[in-house]
């Protein structure tokens, strides 16, 4: 049997797609395994200072996600810490939760942003004035419906605050149900994670999520806050930091301690913030947001091309060409496999391994669907709100 021009063309495109993946996946995505191994045999330098922190939270209308989850966050295991909450014109009982919290807790503090407030982002006119109130120099910000899963959240953080760093990146996901939904939506942000705080590890920092992050309060009044998007609606904290941070000052605290979880989304929730995420990365500058573009696009194409060989080689009776491809995509699905079983491993996110050959098919399929729904939704969703 002779190997035509076009099979040397195919067979040549998915060699170059499955080595692009290979090389993300070993390089970037499997960096956050290897911070964990090197800390687990005490090869990382262990930091001793202990910075004061301010956690900045913003809520509206989030009574029942503040009482259920405000505590874990005051409640840390830190010597030197506030936690200042701004309270963006809730119309429920956030104020009076918030009056009784600070009589148990002297280190919460609260503000609050005027009704009267039009033509801006109430998001960042809120975090502006939680910095603003802020009097220690790094600033940590959470969401009102997340929480650490230990006490240890901040000193896991402070660590890293060093002379040589700006921001510290830490690992977010969504509570563990028992629906396909929730597997979708915690699979998909994990690997989010995993792009985002891998290309950190390597240097390559680009972005940062409000969910669980630091950085020092001189940087936002250096670059005048989030005066180059007020435009937006969102964009405080990916764009933020890809606009005004260097690459090589930010990092990642990868431990068990750090990670930070939200209350379970639901479909709606998880389109309205995908697409948010991917029109403010269309904004990003630089080559590294590309990266993760890059490894998107490859695995999808990765997929339909492995797909298309084993079809046109059984239907052509071409056995050696499906035995090679079939051996390329067991490879190649062991990798991924070991890789992710790792990760999710030290990130306790065990509940995947089951349904990762399901999930994994699955993912880019809806991330190409993501991606369209964007292209026809209108850019006007994610600008201010005028009202």
């Amino acid at each position: 049997m002779s190997i035509t021009v076009t099979e040397y063309i195919i067979g040549a495109i998915v060699g170059v797609l499955m080595t692009t993946q290979l090389l993300y996946l070993y390089i970037v995505s499997n960096a956050l395994h290897r911070r964990c191994v090197a800390e687990r045999k005490g090869k990382l330098p262990s930091a001793s200072q202990q910075p004061g922190l301010s956690v900045v939270i913003t809520a509206s209308n989030q009574e029942t996600s503040l009482a259920k989850h405000l505590p874990h966050i005051l409640e840390q295991d830190y010597p030197n810490f506030e936690v200042i909450v701004v309270d963006d014109n809730s119309k429920d009982d956030t104020p009076e939760l918030l009056e009784r919290l600070a009589q148990r807790y002297p280190h919460l503090y609260t503000t609050h942003t005027s009704d009267s407030i039009r033509y801006i982002s109430h998001k960042k006119l809120a975090l502006t004035l939680g910095i603003k109130a802020a009097k220690n120099e790094w600033i940590v910000f959470i969401e009102p419906d997340c929480y650490p899963v230990s006490n240890k959240w901040l000193s896991q953080l402070a660590r890293h605050c060093t002379d040589s760093v700006d921001v510290v990146l830490g690992y977010s996901n969504y509570e563990s149900k028992s629906t396909f939904i929730n597997h979708c939506c915690t699979y998909d942000t994990l690997l989010q994670q995993m792009s985002m705080l891998g290309l950190a590890l390597r240097g390559a920092g680009y972005m940062g999520i409000g969910k669980n992050m630091a950085y020092r309060r001189e940087l936002f009044f250096t670059h005048k806050g989030y005066s180059r998007h007020l435009d937006l609606e969102r964009g405080e904290d990916d764009l933020f930091i890809n606009e005004h941070v260097d690459a090589h000052r930010i990092t990642a605290d990868i431990s068990a301690d750090s990670v930070v979880r939200c209350s379970s989304t639901n479909n709606s929730t998880w389109l309205n913030e995908k697409l948010s995420r991917l029109f403010m990365r269309r904004k990003m500058h630089g080559i590294y947001p590309h990266l993760t573009e890059i490894d998107s696009a490859t695995r999808i194409l990765l997929y339909i091309s492995f797909a298309s060989c084993i079809i046109i080689s059984i239907l052509n009776h071409w056995w050696l060409p499906t035995g090679i491809v079939t051996a390329l995509w067991t490879i190649y699905l062991v990798c991924r496999i070991s890789v992710f079983h790792h990760i999710a491993r030290d990130l306790n996110e065990r509940k995947h391994l089951m349904l990762f050959p399901i999930l994994g098919i699955m993912q880019p399929c809806w991330d190409l669907y993501f991606r369209l729904r964007l292209f026809f939704t209108s850019k006007d969703m994610h600008l201010r709100r005028k009202v």
